[in-house]
């Protein structure tokens, strides 16, 4: 008599709807605050690839969301495990990761940050410059990817491109360039929260037709009583 496997596994019919699905999208500057569902925000998204605008441009190979946090156990004397509450977190960073396939003034703008293009006639010119200043730091990054029930958005807050500028170019492919946008707090005195958030946008709830009830019937005629 064979062994009989029992399989113990946690996959439920809801796991099929807690996927993420495919490499998304990368927007810049793009304001989602007044956004409520996943269908308004198809639509913003569709405006935002109609006006050309906004978009950091098409990837290849997906990209890459981290953060990073460098965690600290407070050391006394007499302890012998981890307790709760003896962490203390001594820095966090939030970076994303892609690989661009467009390769035009502004994308190569956006991702060097401290440049500047100008345009005379049909000729545009990017210089760089030594120092970083305020506007070069994107109002946000916000990535947006499928779900099985809608979209998943991250946003980093004040991003700008750490990773030196390389444009990679090779016979019979196209040139591509990578990136990593790491999140920046707006002033010194915020030590709160991590500049950057994830938000889930699902279709909106059914408003739930309760339906007609149906007719409960006539009770019929009781008839009249005579006095």
């Amino acid at each position: 008599m064979g062994v009989k496997s029992n399989v113990t596994t946690p996959l439920r019919k809801e796991t099929y709807e807690h996927l993420q699905l495919n490499a998304g999208i990368t927007l810049v500057n793009f304001d989602y605050e007044n956004i409520a569902d996943a269908a308004a925000l198809k639509t913003a998204i569709a405006a935002a690839k109609t006006a050309g605008t906004g978009i950091l441009g098409a990837t290849r190979g997906g990209g890459t969301f981290t953060i990073t946090r460098e965690l600290r156990q407070v050391d006394a004397d007499g302890t012998r495990f981890r307790f709760k509450g003896s962490e203390i977190v001594d820095s966090a960073d939030a970076y994303l990761s892609e690989t661009l396939i467009e390769i035009t003034a502004q994308h190569i703008k956006d991702v060097l940050g401290n440049a500047d293009i100008e345009t005379s006639g049909s000729k545009t010119t990017i210089k760089l410059r030594t120092a970083i200043e305020d506007d070069d730091y994107l109002e946000n990054i916000v990535w947006i990817g499928d779900t099985s029930k809608g979209f998943v958005a991250i946003c980093l807050y004040n991003a700008l491109n750490t990773a030196d500028f390389t444009l990679t170019f090779a016979d019979k492919n196209e040139g591509t360039v990578n990136c990593e946008f790491h999140a920046h707090q707006d002033d010194v005195e915020d030590y709160d929260e991590l500049p950057c958030e994830i938000v889930f946008f699902d279709a909106p709830a059914a408003s739930g037709n309760t339906g007609n009830t149906g007719n409960t019937g006539n009770t019929g005629n009781t008839g009249t009583t005579n006095p």
